[in-house]
This record gives C-alpha cells, structure tokens and sequence, in this order.
C-alpha cells in the first residue's frame, strides 16, 4: 500500500496554513496573439479520421502533438544509454518482429492524456501527426473506440525527420528496470521543421476548442512558431493552455536557444502549468535543479527529501525546496502568464496555487501500485475539467453583476481548487493500479470507487488520522459529484464544462 510518507505531514500542515496566507498579488503578464490568423482557411471544414458528434459543435480540450505507439519488449538486459540511443539501435529495433507484432502495440503520448479525459467526460479531440502506417492506423482507431477524433496536424514534407508514425520502445529488464527509444532521442530537432503553421482539420478543432494541452515532447516535433501558430488559433476562442513539460522540463533550461525559445513561448501562452516539484524548479530556474535531469526523479518521491525538511511558513529559502516557493519563482519568471501552477506530488497528491494567492494542498488515495506510467497524463485530465468548471463560474459570475466582479469569493475558489486536485490526484493513482498506460489509464469505475471508499474511511478516522490523510470528505464528495456530473452530461451530448 503507499502510505504517507515522512513529507506527508508536512503536506498537510502546508494545506493547513496555506487556507489562510496569501501571496502576493502581482500584474499579470501581457501576452499579444494576433486578431487573426494567417492559416485560418475561409471555411473550416474537420478532415477527422473519426467523425464524432463534436466535429459540428464546441470541442473541450484538444491535444496537441506527441501522438506515438508504444512496443512493448519482453523482458531481456537493458542496454546502456549510450549503446540504446543510437540510430542503429532504433533501426534495429523498428526492424525486429515485435515492432511489426501489434499484440505489443499501446498508444502513448498524449494519447494518455486523451483517453482519460474522454472517460472523465470531457468532449477530447487530438491535433497531431501519424504516417500512412499500421501503427498510425492502429492509434487513429484506439482513440476513436474511446470517442476521441484525430485531426491531422500539418502536411509531412518527405525531408522531415519524420514521416511515419513515431513509435517509442519500451524496454524492461524483468525486475522492475525500463528505458525508452523512439527517434525523439536521436532527433534532429524539431523532427517536423518544416511545419509552420497547422492544417484545415486541426485549425477547425483549435478554434473551437475550450482548452489546449501540451505536453514538453512537443517541440521535439514543432518549432516554436508552428506551437505559436496552434495555440494562437485557441486564444481566438479564449481557450485556456494547460502546459505540463514532463522529463523535458530539464532540456528547456539546459539546452541551446531553440529550446529556451521553445520555453519562452509556452509559457507566455500558458494559463495552468503542471509539474513534478523538480521540473517546475527547472522551468524556473532554481539553479539546483536546472541541471539535474532525470536524476532528480529517481530518488523515490516527486517531492524529494528537501521538501520533507523545509519550514511551510518559511515561504523558501536558499535550501528550500517546496511547492510554495517554486510555484511562487514560476509566477515570477520574466514573460510567464500562467494563472495556476499545479505541483505534482506523486503518492503526497498535489498542491495548486493561483497568481492571485490562493493555495491548496490535497492528498492521494491509498492504493497497491501496479505501475506509475500515466498517472500524470491522467491526472492533468482532471485538472482540466476543474479548472474549466471554474472559468465558466467565473463567467456567470462576472455577467451577472455586469462586469463588476472578476473573481470567485476565496471560499468558493478553495472549494472548487479542493475538489479539482482530489479528483486529480483519484485519477492518477486509479492508473496506478494498472499496468502500462494508454488503453489502461483510468477509467470512471475505478476512479468512482476510490473516491467512495476514501470519503467512507474518513468518517471512522480520528482528526490526527485525517491531518495526515490529506483528504477531506466533503473534497471526496465533491469531487464524485464533478465526475458524476461530468459524464451525465456528456451521456446527454453537451459539453461537461
């Protein structure tokens, strides 16, 4: 079973005095996307490999780029990195018997964020690139059996790096050991460099869509102009941009211009960005971490021993390592627009905090781990659906009072923080307790059922036992009611949000 682990109380003491501290208020930042948009076609109409009912109304949340299938490789020694990483390997590996054997093909990528989000309720669309394949065959028929349209990013031009569909191979050793291949390793960046601007299918859903969800593998696909272009098409429709950079957190600030470009152009687009505790400290800059790569996600926890060891109220310091100061050095980062920073805290659960000062701190179920691949992708799709349920409480709102009242009252806003984060942190360890991800991220079963039994087992704790918990039982209630009623009203086909 995870149980709390040493940070734990310390996580919950943090949510404890958070409720009541404040940050400080800062002017957001200015962010210029153009009136109109040069690849905007006259006529908008989807070239979907799956036509859903969608295609002729309001799309949720649209997936951008990073659509790859996973081979799964039995078990066998692992190669060193710098044996694996090398286009002999891939070549030899893309020629084996396994990559052509489609009972070892999984959709991944985005793919992970897409299907959890569809079983979340959320109208999901993907605009991305597949070659004319089985593999890319296979991905385009997985989403559309989870009612999820695929619109072709961009025409492949045949010097681009990549003109099939990418595949990604998954190595493990049979002890719990695994390592990964796929041409975004070996590049040459950006695998789609001659891609601009986004094509009819995929500006028809971007336009209407009311979130977009990028992931850092993007821009080992798209230059930074061809993102611009895309997420440009979004803001048109006032979507909100969900940005989590994943393990490339740590290219971003370490790498050469072109990456730091990238980076700066996501984040002046950005309104929520989710991140382990070590990756948002990289895109922030905090030299300790900039540099440490994936070596700072191997030692156990998201949250690291240095978070378990700082003072809540201390709000940082040189040694400090905690979700406060880093989401507070996110917020203040030259040209950063974000509104919500999420840190994900991995069996502690997650904390959420606003430009304007809110926090919020929420535990994770307890569950026996199967395995951790997906659970962020799954997560984030929760923090989807909250935040934009949210943003449309906003909107009444401010209508209401006729432009007069621009936030939601601090206890609402807490409440439906509270309720996002204990759905997300309930979706992603529902992945948890299943292997692999893609077609097994969570579904609405397994996620209904540990919100029920964990709401059940807070009414027998004592108020010790539910400090350390991390979950509150009205949160847990709450956030089956978002569920519940998320997918009523994608069962009536209207939009959950």
């Amino acid at each position: 079973m995870i149980r709390a682990l040493s940070s734990a109380r310390r996580f919950v003491e943090m949510f404890l005095f958070a409720r009541s501290r404040r940050l400080p208020r800062r002017a957001a930042t200015s962010v210029f996307f153009p009136r109109a948009h040069p690849s905007l076609p006259p006529s908008l109409s989807p070239n979907s490999s799956a036509e859903t009912e969608s295609s002729a109304g309001a799309i949720d949340v649209v997936a951008l780029g990073n659509m790859c299938v996973d081979v799964l490789l039995p078990p066998a020694p692992i190669p060193s990195p710098d044996a694996l990483k090398t286009d002999a390997s891939l070549a030899s590996l893309d020629a084996s018997a396994e990559a052509k054997d489609d009972a070892r093909w999984e959709v991944g990528g985005n793919c992970n964020f897409l299907i959890a989000a569809s079983r979340l309720g959320l109208r999901a669309e993907c605009a991305g690139h597949v070659g004319d394949d089985a593999h890319g065959a296979f991905l385009v028929e997985t989403l559309a059996a989870e009612g999820v349209p695929f619109r072709d990013l961009c025409a492949i031009a045949s010097e681009d790096a990549q003109t099939e569909t990418l595949k990604c191979f998954v190595l493990t050793d049979g002890a719990g050991g695994h390592a990964f291949c796929s041409r975004y390793d070996l590049g040459p960046w950006p695998l789609l460099s001659r891609v601009d601007v986004v094509d009819e299918g995929a500006a028809s859903a971007l336009a209407r869509c009311s979130a977009v969800f990028v992931n850092g593998f993007v821009f080992d696909e798209l230059s930074p102009a061809a993102v611009r272009s895309a997420i440009s098409l979004a803001k048109l429709n006032a979507a909100g941009v969900f940005f989590d950079p994943g393990p490339r957190a740590f290219t971003f600030v370490s790498g050469d211009a072109g990456r730091k470009e990238a980076l700066d152009t996501i984040l002046a687009a950005t309104d929520v960005i989710l991140a382990t505790l070590e990756e948002a400290a990289a895109l922030a800059g905090i030299e300790a971490v900039a540099g440490a790569g994936h070596g700072a996600t191997e030692t156990g926890t998201a949250v690291g021993a240095s978070f378990a060891e700082s003072d809540p109220t201390s709000g940082g310091g040189d040694d400090a390592l905690d979700p406060l100061s880093v989401a507070r050095a996110l917020f203040s980062r030259p040209g950063c627009a974000a509104d919500w920073v999420v840190i994900k805290c991995g069996p502690d659960g997650a904390a959420a905090f606003t430009r304007r000062g809110d926090a919020v701190y929420v535990g994770a179920p307890e569950i026996d781990v199967v395995d951790t691949v997906g659970c962020g992708d799954s997560a984030a799709a929760a923090v989807v659906l909250g935040y934009l349920k949210i943003q449309k409480k906003k909107k009444k709102l401010f209508e209401a009072s006729s432009g007069k009242i621009a936030y939601l009252p601090n206890a609402v806003l807490a409440g439906m923080m509270e309720e996002t984060l204990t759905l997300a942190t309930a979706v992603g360890s529902a992945t948890a307790t299943r292997p692999g991800a893609g077609r097994n991220v969570a579904d609405a079963e397994t996620t209904r059922a540990l919100l029920t039994a964990a709401a059940a087992k807070i009414e027998t704790m004592s108020e010790e036992e539910r400090a350390r918990f991390g979950i509150s039982a009205g949160g847990a209630k709450r956030a089956l009611d978002v569920l519940e009623e998320s997918l009523r009203a994608k069962d009536r086909g209207q939009s959950a949000v």
